[in-house]
């Protein structure tokens, strides 16, 4: 493997790492202050909403579409630009829609609450765009610690007590930070900040391809915020055990096993772009293999020591022990999704590099329906939050197969 996409992949890492443990503190904070309850539950959910759009930005559309354009064009202010204005003009679109759905599903206070932390999917638009570019241009420090920004900001608005509409709005706050952290290192770069918007536009891509695709790929990555969704009809406290335990497997997910994917991206567009199969190939071999080791390692640890290492975790902020059952169990469930969520993402940035964007939007639509049958069926029976996290699980072991099932079919036989 490239010895620079692994300098990267640990940068990506180290940085995630920082942030994601800035992650745990916030949760530790939250539970520390609320433990297993509903008005955890509401402090979760206002954090976790916003989600909603910002995977479906960052989840994978933005860098997956964007990235291959760029590195492939000498005008990356106007493509830049392109994206902006009509990714400006799609998530507002977005925003009024889930809005109304918001009202429908809760009260009116949690709605209005949802609705203000919801604006600070605006900030976070130009966020994703610009660490797209920085991304293309391989400059993965400030890229990696925009999560530990955030996060931050929200300990910061918990340690000083905000709850209710303050928290909501410190949400917002947050996201603009954040901002304003990635914005500052295009200083290094040679597109500023103005050009995202003066630059003359382009049209590399469609209102309505952006939509599919939007729509169809970013779904798959909405997955944890729909599932505490799923959880807020059942029991109190569903969605904060959910939380807790997502934060523990997403730790190694996120820091290790996903980086790859990340890091890789951009060498791996302009193999494809110069029609480099073996090459391809090889990167591809190469970044499985060491992906699904770490896995397995992290997968066997965690599997093994589930209790001790939840005890760990959420001991210190005072949970009680049958809680720290609950959130232990709950992990338990997502095992399979810790071995094979890294080469998934290995997998997706394949087929984005490839432009097969007619193949992901049927996978994805596929891969989200199923989920959503699967996540009603265990509220309507009320088999709790395990089987939410089992049925994560599912899917992700479902999705890898599908996923290389469609990539050797397309090799054989390219459309």
């Amino acid at each position: 493997m490239n010895k620079k996409i692994i300098v990267y992949s640990l940068i990506l890492s180290c940085g995630i790492f920082i942030g994601r443990f800035s992650g745990y503190l916030r949760e530790i904070i939250i539970a520390y202050k609320f433990e297993v309850s509903s008005k955890a539950d509401e402090i979760i959910l206002i954090l976790t909403i916003p989600d909603l759009l910002n995977n479906l930005l960052a989840g994978s559309v933005m860098s997956g579409m964007l990235i291959p354009l760029l590195v492939s064009s000498s005008n990356k202010a106007s493509i830049l630009s392109e994206f902006c204005k009509k990714f400006f003009v799609i998530f507002s679109g977005f925003y009024i829609i889930i809005i109304i759905i918001m009202f429908i599903i809760y009260q009116p206070y949690t709605s209005t609450l949802l609705a203000i932390s919801l604006l600070a999917i605006f900030p976070n638009i130009l966020t994703f765009i610009v660490s797209s570019y920085l991304q293309s241009e391989k400059r993965f420090k400030a890229l990696s610690l925009n999560t530990l920004v955030f996060n931050v900001v929200i300990i910061s608005v918990l340690i000083l007590g905000f709850e209710n509409y303050l928290f909501a709005f410190g949400v917002v706050v947050a996201g603009i930070i954040r901002m304003l952290w990635i914005i500052h290192d295009l200083k290094f770069t040679k597109i500023k900040i103005v050009d995202y918007f003066i630059t003359h536009s382009g049209n590399n891509i469609s209102y309505k391809t952006l939509v599919f695709m939007i729509l169809a790929n970013g779904l798959i990555f909405i997955s944890p915020m729909i599932d505490k969704v799923f959880a807020s009809f059942l029991q109190d406290g569903s969605i904060s055990v959910l939380s807790y335990a997502e934060k523990i497997y997403l730790l190694p997910v996120s820091v290790f096993l996903t980086t790859f994917a990340v890091a890789m991206f951009p060498d791996l567009s302009k193999l494809v772009a110069l029609g480099k199969d073996d090459l391809v190939t090889k990167l591809l071999v190469k970044s499985l293999l060491i992906n699904i080791l770490l896995s397995l390692i992290f997968a066997f640890v965690i599997y093994v020591f589930s209790y001790e290492i939840t005890k760990l975790f959420y001991g210190i902020a005072s949970v009680s022990i049958v809680n720290i059952n609950l959130i232990s169990t709950v992990l338990d469930g997502y095992i399979l999704s810790i071995v094979f969520a890294g080469s998934n993402s290995i997998f997706l940035n394949l087929f984005f590099a490839n432009k097969w964007y007619n193949k992901l939007i049927y996978y994805t639509i596929g891969m989200f329906s199923l989920k959503l049958m699967i996540n009603t069926y265990i509220v309507y029976y009320d088999l709790g939050t395990y089987y939410i996290a089992l049925s994560t699980s599912f899917i992700t072991v479902l999705s890898l197969g599908t996923l290389f099932l469609m990539y050797t079919y397309t090799k054989k036989r390219p459309l």
